[in-house]
């Protein structure tokens, strides 16, 4: 496993990067300013951490409180804390209002947030390292250096000299991790070292790429995976005569972790609890992600066996003499490094390796990939731990004794080695199956189309600012993770039978996967005409494209995410293009062409609709920051009416449909947030009936599409939260054929639905997947008279034409 998972693809990434002359690059200027932010996110960790860690070094059982709450501070992943302290800036809020009005002042703020939340993040860490330091002092040393000199002698001559490895090392630990983050900054809108190798990888979809890009942080990292197998080696035999005694300071050392964990960890949480006011969010969480959490929970359980059966692989050689104590030393240091890497270069490079050697499709497509690449990165935690947990000495001298006595290996690891370390390895592999339910830099690159994921579709949430769905999402997940958190105290505290232990697990483990495997699959196969596009910054590729409008004369605009306007012909053709003016904030989500052929985009992040020719040209815009008449939050779609009104749809607190003269005049606006009729939560796409006089409104987060007169009146609703026919589950994309049906494109099934303008299903296109007629995340769906669907296949970069 540690070839396959580890050693290969690290050898398979970093032999590429050599390989490949010149290559991508990053900005210095990205470098620098990254490198910048790390340092004192990394220094501040390791200020923040000192008294947490002489708390948890020198505390016994009485700490153990504190010892669960620094660790479930730790594996809480950072963008749920991002997000959970940007509800207060939210612009439902009075704070967010007045931030989010001034475009600037946004950025900075977000920016500030993801900051502070990474030093909330590290700091835990750091004192765990630091923890450890103060756990391996002789005591015997410690307490001699106070009878020579007094307190402040033993602190300069011991003590500070003595954990100042430490203390490099949560440096050098904390500063890896933050350069190789990728979603908190993405969320924050910030362009780092993670977020550009993340960006490079999704243009060129080549490890050899990244790689080259990055080697100045594996070189980083390498050096921090040395200094950890050099911090975390084996600690003398005298350890075993305990911690060191409560020293002074204890007492404030205490109340310095107590408020530090407060505001890291209670205050983001008070925070979700008292912004989650809607209890029908809640009552359907598990109807919406029970097979995101199930498949999350399966893999997450494999990857937890594999990465602990990797970190107690490369202890146990080294029992095998001088050549077993390099081996072992060898599997650290490369552990560790594929630990501290970006996730995306490791994951990439298994999927070469799957490639090169002829994995049947059936895997390769599977979430077996998924736990590949999580195993390969936590192996590196379930070491660490593994060694931070054992005992100091004490294995070692009881199975020194044993085999004086005589006893053979396997007698000595059942009475030896399995009653002393039981506990920790179950400790460290639920902590390493929390790691993995949050994972996401690996998972977003092995995830295959139509596996569910919670992690992945916690992240997506994320981006509906406050909604209902996501604070239950973030509740659910931490009140998960106190419980598996008080399940190991537990463990420690009353199971006194491993072989107990390791049935529950056991039976857990086939509970979940017998939960697995739902996928919502199509009934009908589409004719795929042809398909067009690739991932890139090309003429005629994309990056992720999300609208899409076909004109009178059948030509096509498309908007992705690098705010690029692409228009092509009806066969994919690339014909001329033209670039959003800014996109710092956010990128466009909603594109429609006029009666007149001007195109109106919802530029969503900006609060406004602005209107282009169709060469490019800005005509003009309308719209701006608010929740008065005539002011946007975030602007999704556009509609026409055809008898001059112009219907704009938006989320993120005003959630409602205005409706504007042709010169961007307000007139009137119906809806308002929340679940009941007549309300909206996301709406993010219209699609008018100018034969009926109705208004479709995609009702994304309720899951629903809602039908509106003209003048606002609701005239019914069709469909419900599910997988089945006549069942919705984000629905992002609307468009009519020319029979008046009614084609849905539904982000959260990876399908398309046609229904009748009664509101009966009469079919259900595509499923999941990269191959032809198959989807990754689809975003809209335009359609011409002859029933040719033109599928914005969004997780595959590319537009697919189906025959409906």
């Amino acid at each position: 496993m540690w070839l396959a998972l580890v050693a290969i693809p690290l050898s398979v990434a970093l032999g590429g990067a050599v390989g490949q002359a010149g290559g991508s690059f990053v900005p210095w200027s990205t470098w620098i300013s990254s490198c910048a932010i790390a340092a004192v996110v990394a220094l501040t960790a390791v200020v923040l951490g000192y008294a947490p860690g002489q708390c948890l070094g020198t505390c016994t059982k009485a700490g153990d409180s504190l010892w669960v709450l620094v660790m479930v501070s730790v594996v809480l992943p950072p963008y749920l804390l991002y997000y959970a302290w940007m509800v207060c800036l939210s612009p439902a809020t009075s704070l967010g209002r007045a931030v989010a009005g001034v475009p600037q002042a946004a950025l900075i703020a977000g920016r500030v947030a993801a900051t502070g939340v990474l030093v909330m993040w590290t700091w835990p860490l750091a004192a765990l390292v630091q923890a450890a330091g103060w756990r391996r002092m002789d005591r015997s040393t410690w307490e001699a250096a106070l009878l020579d000199g007094g307190r402040r002698h033993r602190a300069w001559y011991v003590t500070w000299p003595l954990l100042c490895g430490p203390m490099v090392l949560a440096f050098g630990l904390c500063f890896v991790l933050v350069l190789s983050e990728v979603s908190t900054f993405d969320l924050g809108g910030m362009r780092t070292i993670g977020t550009e190798l993340a960006t490079l990888y999704q243009l060129t979809g080549s490890e050899a790429a990244v790689a080259n890009a990055a080697w100045p942080l594996v070189a980083v990292a390498a050096a921090v995976a040395f200094g950890l197998a050099r911090q975390l080696r084996p600690g003398p035999p005298h350890a075993a005569d305990g911690l060191l005694p409560s020293i002074h300071g204890w007492t404030g050392a205490r109340r310095i972790t107590i408020a530090l964990l407060i505001l890291s960890l209670g205050v983001p949480v008070g925070l979700l609890v008292t912004a989650a006011t809607d209890g029908q969010a809640v009552s359907q969480f598990l109807r919406l992600h029970g097979d995101d959490l199930a498949a999350s929970l399966v893999i997450a359980v494999v990857s937890t066996f594999m990465a602990c059966g990797i970190a107690a692989g490369a202890l146990a050689v080294r029992r095998c003499g001088r050549v077993g104590q390099g081996l072992s030393l060898l599997m650290q240091v490369t552990i560790w490094i594929s630990l501290l890497v970006p996730g995306s270069l490791v994951a990439v490079s298994i999927l070469r390796l799957l490639a090169v050697c002829h994995v049947p499709d059936v895997i390769r497509s599977s979430w077996l990939v998924v736990s590949f690449g999580q195993a390969g990165r936590l192996a590196g935690v379930a070491l660490i731990l593994l060694l931070l947990a054992r005992g100091r000495g004490r294995l070692q001298v009881l199975s020194e004794m044993a085999a004086v006595d005589g006893a053979p290996p396997a007698a000595a690891w059942w009475h030896v080695h399995l009653p002393l370390s039981w506990r920790m390895v179950v400790g460290a592999a639920l902590v390493v199956m929390m790691l993995s339910m949050t994972e996401l830099a690996a998972t977003m690159v092995l995830l295959p189309p139509g596996v569910p994921n919670f992690a992945q579709r916690l992240l997506n949430q994320m981006h509906y600012a406050r909604d209902p769905q996501t604070m239950a999402s973030c509740l659910v997940l931490v009140a998960s993770f106190a419980v598996l958190a008080a399940v190991v105290v537990g463990l420690i505290r009353t199971v006194r039978s491993f072989h107990a232990c390791v049935a529950a697990v056991v039976l857990c483990g086939m509970v979940v996967f017998a939960g697995c495997g739902r996928r919502s699959d199509g009934d009908d196969r589409p004719a795929v005409e042809a398909c067009f596009g690739s991932t890139g910054k090309g003429q005629g590729q994309f990056m992720y494209p999300r609208a899409i409008e076909m004109a009178t004369d059948r030509t096509l605009f498309v908007i992705d995410k690098a705010g690029r306007v692409q228009h092509f012909t009806a066969q994919g053709q690339f014909l001329n293009e033209f670039q959003m003016p800014q996109i710092e904030l956010g990128k466009p989500t909603g594109l429609t062409l006029s009666p007149d052929g001007d195109l109106y985009i919802a530029d969503t992040h900006y609060s406004r609709v602005t209107v282009y020719s169709q060469t490019g040209r800005l005509k003009r815009q309308f719209g701006r920051f608010g929740r008065e008449d005539g002011c946007f939050i975030y602007p999704t779609d556009v509609a026409f009416s055809g008898d001059g009104r112009v219907f704009v749809s938006e989320y993120g607190g005003n959630d409602r449909v205005s409706v504007f003269d042709g010169q961007g005049r307000f007139q009137y606006s119906f809806g308002s947030p929340g679940h009941d009729k007549g309300q909206f939560s996301r709406p993010a796409a219209l699609c008018a009936d100018p034969e009926r006089d109705l208004l479709y409104v995609a009702d994304a987060c309720n899951h629903r599409i809602a039908v509106y007169t003209y003048n606002g009146r609701l005239v019914k609703t069709i469909g419900s939260l599910g997988v089945g026919r006549g069942q919705l589950r984000y629905p992002y994309g609307l468009t009519r054929l020319a029979n008046g049906n009614l084609v849905v494109c539904e982000y959260g099934n990876n399908r398309l639905q046609v229904f009748t303008p009664q509101g009966d299903s009469v079919a259900v296109y595509g499923r999941a997947g990269r191959g032809p007629g198959e989807l990754a995340y689809p975003w809209a769906v335009a359609a011409d008279p002859s029933g040719l669907a033109y599928v914005v296949d969004s997780g595959n970069n590319r537009i697919q034409i189906w025959q409906l």
